[in-house]
Formats: C-alpha cells, sequence, structure tokens
C-alpha cells in the first residue's frame, strides 16, 4: 500500500510539470526562424565568352579586352599587365551572383542606393554580341557590401565587395606588379647580378656549371671583378635568394614626368641605387629611389611608372663584397694548381703538384694522405674580418705563391718543368700571391696580389710552418688551428 502511494506522487508530479511546460509554450511561443536571404545569379556565362569591359569608377575609366587569347587595356597600352587580374576580372563579370532583392525605399529609390552617383559602372560585352550593364552602388554601412543591379533594373540586390573587387579597383590595379621576367618563379636563378649603390658596384656572375672548392663547398656565383672570389651559397640567399618572386605591392603613379622622378629620388641625376639583373635571357634594371613609411619608390626601366616595393623585399639593402664572399679566400681544386711556394724568412719551400699526380715537397715525394691533409690546411684561410687600419710596410711572416696550370692570357706556349717555380710563374702561368702581415695582436694582413682587405688570426701562419716541418713523419695533419 505504501509503494502504490509513492507511484501516485510521482505520477501528480509529473502531471504537474506536464501542464506548465504547455502553459510556458502557449504563453512564450519560439521565436520564428528569419527566412534567409535568397541568393540570386546576375550573370552566368563561361568565363571565355568575356569580350570586353568598359570600366567607370572613382578612379577613372578603362576598358579591358580580351581577344585572341590575349588581354589588353587601352589605359595601359604598351605596359605590361596582369594576367591574373584580368582573369579574375573576366570571372567576375560572367559569374556573379548577390543576395536579395533589397526591399524598395518608401522614396525614388535610386538615390538611396547610390545609383544616381554610382561607385562603379560597367558594360560588359560577351563574345556573342550580348552582354550586361552593371552598377555598384553605395557601400552598406558597417558592412562589406555594396548595392547592386544589372541593366536599370528596379530590383536592387546586395553583393560582397570581394566579388566585385575588379569593378571597384583603379586602372593600376591592371598592371603587372611583377618585377622579373614572365615564367620566372622562387626557382629561377639569374645568371647576372649587378648592384650599383654610391660609389660601389658588386657584380654577380653565375658559373656554367656548380663548383666545389677544396673545402667542399659548392658554389654557383662568383664575384666578377678584379679578383674572382666564390660567393658564398648562404649568402647568396640571404641577399638575393628571393629575386626569382620579386614584386611591388603597388603603383604610386602612371607615366611619371621627371618631376615625380625627382621628387621620389628615382631621377638618374641623383644617382639612386641600382639593381639590374638578368633572367631568362632577359635584363631588368630596378631604380631604388627614397624610403616612404614601409617601402621604398621603385622605377623599373621601359615602365613608365613608379612602383611601391615593401622595405622587407629590399633583402640586398646591406648587401657588400665582404658579407657575399666565401670566407675561404684560397681554395682551388688541387687539380688546378701547379704548385704553391711557402716563403718565410727569406726561405723558399715548394709543394709540387706532378703531372702524373704525385706531390712532393721540396722534391721528395709526399703520400697521398699527407699531401691531401696538408693542402686541406692551407686553403683553410678563412678571412676573420675587414681591414679597418692601413698595413704597415714590414716584412711578412709568410707568403704563399699558388701556381695555376692555366695561363694568362697571351702566355707563351713553353711549359717550363713544375719544380722551376719562378720561371714558371714568369712564363705567363696565373698566380695568386698571399702575403701574412704582422698586424696588431695575434692577427695578420691578408694581402692577396697587393691589395689588404682582410685580417686573420697569426694561428694560421704558425700551424702551416708547424705542419710543413712535421710532414717528414709521413703522418697526414690537423687542418685545425
Amino acid at each position: 500500500m505504501k509503494l502504490n502511494k509513492q507511484i501516485l506522487t510521482v505520477l501528480a508530479v509529473l502531471v504537474v510539470l506536464g501542464l506548465l511546460t504547455a502553459l510556458l509554450f502557449f504563453l512564450f511561443p519560439a521565436a520564428p526562424r528569419q527566412a534567409q536571404p535568397a541568393e540570386v545569379v546576375l550573370s552566368d556565362r563561361a568565363q571565355n565568352a568575356f569580350a570586353s569591359a568598359d570600366i567607370t569608377n572613382a578612379s577613372g575609366h578603362c576598358t579591358v579586352s580580351y581577344k585572341n587569347g590575349v588581354f589588353s587595356c587601352d589605359a595601359l597600352d604598351g605596359l605590361p599587365l596582369s594576367q591574373a587580374a584580368c582573369e579574375l576580372l573576366a570571372a567576375q563579370c560572367t559569374s556573379l551572383t548577390a543576395t536579395g532583392p533589397v526591399p524598395q525605399p518608401s522614396g525614388s529609390g535610386a538615390d538611396d542606393f547610390g545609383f544616381t552617383h554610382p561607385t562603379a559602372a560597367v558594360q560588359v560585352v560577351f563574345s556573342d554580341a550580348g552582354g550586361i550593364g552593371i552598377e555598384i552602388g553605395a557601400r552598406v554601412a558597417g558592412t562589406g557590401q555594396y548595392y547592386i543591379r544589372v541593366d536599370k533594373s528596379t530590383s536592387v540586390y546586395l553583393v560582397d565587395g570581394s566579388a566585385v573587387s575588379q569593378l571597384l579597383t583603379g586602372v593600376s590595379g591592371y598592371l603587372d606588379l611583377s618585377l622579373t621576367p614572365s615564367g620566372t618563379d622562387a626557382n629561377t636563378t639569374p645568371s647576372r647580378i649587378d648592384l650599383l649603390r654610391g660609389g660601389t658596384e658588386l657584380h654577380l656572375q653565375k658559373l656554367t656549371s656548380p663548383e666545389t672548392d677544396a673545402q667542399g663547398v659548392t658554389y654557383r656565383f662568383v664575384l666578377d671583378d678584379t679578383r674572382r672570389d666564390y660567393v658564398d651559397p648562404d649568402s647568396y640567399e640571404t641577399y638575393f635568394g628571393d629575386l626569382g618572386t620579386l614584386a611591388a605591392d603597388g603603383v604610386v603613379t602612371m607615366n611619371p614626368t621627371d618631376v615625380d622622378l625627382e621628387v621620389y629620388g628615382l631621377a638618374e641625376k641623383d644617382a639612386p641605387e641600382i639593381l639590374r639583373y638578368t633572367m631568362l635571357g632577359e635584363t631588368i634594371t630596378l631604380r631604388i629611389g627614397s624610403k616612404g613609411s614601409g617601402f621604398y619608390y621603385l622605377y623599373r626601366e621601359g615602365v613608365p611608372a613608379i612602383y611601391r616595393l615593401p622595405e622587407l623585399s629590399v633583402t640586398w639593402d646591406d648587401a657588400t663584397r665582404y658579407a657575399l664572399m666565401s670566407r675561404y679566400l684560397l681554395a682551388p681544386d688541387a687539380a688546378d694548381v701547379r704548385e704553391i711556394d711557402i716563403e718565410t724568412d727569406g726561405i723558399v719551400r715548394r709543394l709540387v703538384f706532378e703531372d702524373t699526380g704525385s706531390v712532393t715537397l721540396d722534391g721528395t715525394p709526399l703520400t697521398a694522405a699527407v699531401a691531401d691533409s696538408f693542402y686541406k690546411l692551407i686553403t683553410s684561410l678563412r678571412a676573420e674580418y675587414e681591414l679597418t687600419d692601413p698595413v704597415d710596410n714590414i716584412a711578412p711572416a709568410m707568403t704563399l705563391t699558388f701556381i695555376y696550370r692555366d695561363r694568362v692570357r697571351g702566355a707563351a706556349a713553353a711549359s717550363p718543368a713544375p719544380s722551376a717555380a719562378p720561371s714558371a710563374a714568369a712564363a705567363g702561368y696565373r698566380t695568386d700571391v698571399v702575403r701574412f702581415i704582422p698586424y696588431g695582436a695575434k692577427r695578420c694582413a691578408i694581402e692577396i696580389n697587393g691589395s689588404a682587405a682582410y685580417v686573420v688570426r697569426s694561428a694560421y701562419v704558425t700551424r702551416v710552418l708547424e705542419a710543413m716541418d712535421g710532414l717528414g713523419s709521413g703522418q697526414p695533419v690537423s687542418a685545425a688551428w
């Protein structure tokens, strides 16, 4: 009996809750679901049906046409067009959707939607002679949408600004912002780079094929000037690795006058920085002018426009010869060397690389392991830093003379014996003479062919001389110093 009362109590509670729920639903019905704006197709054509678009907007007027697979723009005649921008315009004109319609206001209508003075008016012609007139009205306050209508219809719709971006852009929006020849990409390597800044010049030449030095570093470029230095591969990537994708982020003015060039620091007489590079057989010359807020003004010769080049894109801004060159100053492949003369205190020791492949020091044969390790040590010469003070005219602590197998142009054809080092050099073989001149505490200035520009720790000289004296033991030497 007690159990039956508990069941009856539970049932009574459930009935009361059910009645209350029904009452609440009756008194406070659920809010009706708002109908989503309907999507309306304003233009539905294949993209290749686009023939032309006559565009008038706040930036001016231009006509973009497409014929025989080629885009053109009357306002940019002779200037490089952005293929991507033109293709996007064709896509937006042939495939255009909006939402609506928007309820008509109580007044005249056109004034309220901004069609009396439209943001953009575009007359599109299709290849079958059909067409469509598109008007972009006012922007809807607080949103990225615009009012839109076609062919002067009384029906007004809403369209997202991104769907009509090319109808709203100015003529400069169709200018190609790429600063490289067509067809280049991140993998395109220039065959030559020339950087002229003030009174200094840098000239980088791509090697016919990569070359590897005696330290095992592989190079693709050399600094092509009075002394042929390899360009360090990491330094190249830092300063010029992005040239294949270099692009401006906008246009300041088109068809600039001489006054415009002067204002932006781009006139030739102002000696702006010049970057010239050749890719895929085409040479691009850029003048880098004054600096704006986060960008540089830039003029590409042959293209009458002043661009904005993002500051972060100017990766070569602090490039110098020292920053670019390999720190290994003389590390030629041993196969290219005839002889190395090592002179100290008036005594010359001669390391000769015989045609047979053997190596001798003062006529005494060295084992391959000893010769290789000693050559590795000699070619480990690295520039520690650049000279800041003049070098004293004092006797060098050591002089290295590299005599190569190739002759300088116009040299005699006679081939003297490898052991006759002075006559070999005099006969016209290419040489490099390196003098190590004491320079401050534990340092030597490195003078190459009469020009002193770098400094090395004197430990290098000490290590070479000590190792040379110990070669008779037959044990390989260490390249550490």
